[in-house]
């Protein structure tokens, strides 16, 4: 089983956890989530300023590495 962890700065300093059975997923619905995901990834490149968005954050995360 796979864990998808996703920690973010509250006061309460929780964390968020989900457990995912990626092997419990049929091909045919990670291949349509797939494909839905990368459209969706598509779409907002399109869009003014999105690339130039999605660049800002990558170094932002790689700055805080």
């Amino acid at each position: 089983m796979n864990v998808a962890r996703r920690t973010t700065a509250s006061t309460q300093g929780m964390t968020d956890t989900i457990k995912i059975d990626f092997a419990a997923i049929p091909d045919y619905v990670r291949e349509e989530l797939a494909e839905a995901t990368l459209e969706s990834v598509r779409e907002f490149i399109r869009q003014p300023g999105g690339r130039e968005f999605l660049d800002a954050r990558k170094a932002a995360k790689k700055a805080e590495k």
